[in-house]
């Protein structure tokens, strides 16, 4: 495998060269389509354990190790872990995923949930009073952990608290008084994916899973939040204000503070008008 060995197209001299970020992405998609998607599988005894199972991703560690990269960050860890069990099933001993079994929530924390998930609203004047710093990190790692197709990994953020800095991103409405968080997301992962031709609508629902993952934590901890979107002339300035990437992309950013307007919540159509079978 060594000697022949391409992954999407690329060789191993390609994979050696290629940005840090890029061959991390492979790394991730790699690990989820030919481990993860089929391994329960294999383990229930539904599908045959194919004779390199996971050799692909195993390889594509072996070359994020020997350009020296660290293995200790979680999403690699992850990697790992499915690295490691793949080899052990080829080996015929146990995967030992130490998986935890799959249990419903209890009645009281459901009702938590729904009050979240139907409570939350949109809030566009906040109080002149600042949000601390862990507030921030705690709900920005609920964006981080929205679904992501294929696993990819390349959601990334601007936290925006300076009004000179927020007033570089278009909006249809006043922004003061808030936290602005931009949603971004590393196009040349996708692109060395090939995610534009298959599957471009992937990019859309990355960023916005970790939108409305941001706007319910907010809501949780007791901050107020606004989903706004934005177009291509607050991508460039965004891109030449913090020297980012070409190919670093923004599609929508939310607005976060302390609430100071109590407003009515928004309804939708009866859930009967909305199945359609």
């Amino acid at each position: 495998m060594s000697t022949q060995f391409k992954v999407h197209g690329y060789t191993v001299d390609d994979l050696m060269n290629m940005k840090k970020a890029d061959l991390r992405g492979i790394l991730h998609e790699r690990t989820h389509h030919t481990i993860e998607v089929y391994i329960y599988r294999i383990l229930n005894g539904t599908h045959e354990l194919p004779e390199d199972f996971g050799k692909v991703a195993e390889r594509l560690l072996e070359i994020w190790e020997q350009r020296s990269y660290s293995t200790e960050p979680p999403d690699i860890q992850w990697c790992k872990k499915y690295i490691e069990a793949a080899k052990r099933l080829r080996e015929g001993r146990p995967a030992d995923l130490e998986t935890t079994p799959w249990e419903s929530f209890p009645e009281e924390e459901v009702e938590t949930i729904e009050r979240l998930i139907y409570g939350r609203k949109s809030i566009r004047q906040f109080k002149p009073e600042p949000v601390p710093d862990h507030m921030i990190r705690r709900i920005l790692k609920a964006g981080l952990y929205a679904p992501h197709g294929c696993n990819v990994g390349c959601t990334r953020f601007l936290v925006l608290r300076d009004p000179e800095e927020q007033q570089l991103v278009s909006s249809d409405i006043l922004i003061e008084n808030c936290v602005m968080i931009v949603v971004l997301q590393e196009l040349s992962m996708y692109n060395t994916l090939r995610f534009e031709k298959y599957v471009p609508q992937n990019l859309y629902y990355d960023a916005a899973a970790a939108a409305d993952h941001i706007c319910l934590m907010a809501h949780a901890i007791g901050l107020g939040s606004c989903w706004l979107t934005h177009g291509e002339e607050t991508q460039k300035q965004l891109r030449a204000y913090f020297n980012l990437s070409p190919t670093m992309t923004s599609r929508n950013h939310i607005i976060i503070g302390w609430p100071d307007e109590e407003t009515l919540k928004s309804e939708r159509i009866h859930l009967d008008e909305a199945i359609l079978n």
